[in-house]
């Protein structure tokens, strides 16, 4: 079989690709919704998560298979989630693919925190709630407690978190210092950080330049080395910030030579 090539979508693609994402959101959204709407028994309450899985799984793939992404993982995160133990997934953040990828490639129960803002959208705010995608709001301090307890909670039922610490998206690749709320919340619920490096998600589509689309491009999936939080405290989070930004680079350190380049 020959290499598929990667390219630049045409403008009629990229609004197709635009068009079946807002659709597929929707879909899933109304799924997600059902799933719980359908499971609301006692006996059915334990199986609604493993089915809101699937319907983000289903949802992740979607979006990724509209730009035919090429994907590989690389490491193990199943093997470093111990049984009990809260986890923490921070990887960095270059493309609005990042999401549905983490979603479709990496195993377990995975929930994003994400921007408050996106909570105001009335079916998606919803379908979010639903399946139990988080918010801290780290601008009202007791908002932010009780979002942080309620964080807790749910790694403690079994969600493993995600986060993108560097605050904003890369438009090159270029891994941006990372802030320390992701750092922060490690250390308060002493979870396991696990780093994912993603390297080359942002040749798929540039930062707000939703003309820029590529297609057939292959991207890695990098799992790092797990880091046991319970060995830091709120003193070491500087030194718990750089630990995990190497371990990112490192990963990702090819990528970075042809952004310096």
């Amino acid at each position: 079989m020959n290499e598929l090539t990667v390219k630049k979508a045409n403008l009629l693609r990229a609004w197709w690709v635009i068009l079946v994402s807002i659709a597929a959101t929707g879909k899933y959204s109304l799924l997600t919704l059902g799933t719980a709407l359908f499971n609301r028994s006692e006996s059915a309450k334990k199986t609604v998560r493993p089915k809101i899985d699937r319907v983000i799984y289903r949802w992740g793939t979607c979006l990724v298979n509209a730009v035919r992404l090429r994907w590989t993982v690389e490491g193990d995160l199943e093997s470093q989630a111990e049984p009990g133990r809260r986890v923490i997934i921070v990887a960095n953040h270059s493309s609005a693919y990042d999401i549905p990828l983490i979603f479709a490639a990496l195993p377990g129960s995975i929930r994003m925190i994400s921007k408050k803002e996106l909570f105001k959208i009335p079916l998606l705010s919803r379908a979010m709630k639903t399946a139990e995608i988080l918010s801290i709001d780290r601008q009202n301090r007791q908002q932010a407690i009780k979002d942080l307890s309620i964080a807790k909670e749910k790694m403690e039922s079994g969600i493993r978190i995600c986060m993108f610490p560097e605050g904003t998206r890369s438009s090159n690749g270029k891994l941006y210092p990372l802030k320390k709320g992701a750092i922060r919340l490690a250390i308060d619920t002493n979870a396991l950080i696990i780093p994912v490096a993603i390297e080359d998600i942002y040749k798929v589509l540039p930062n707000k330049k939703w003309l820029q689309m590529r297609l057939n491009q292959k991207v890695s999936v990098k799992v790092g080395k797990a880091i046991d939080c319970r060995e830091f405290e709120v003193a070491d989070r500087n030194q718990l910030t750089e630990l995990v930004y190497n371990s990112l680079y490192s990963m990702l350190s090819e990528q970075q030579g042809e952004v310096a380049s």
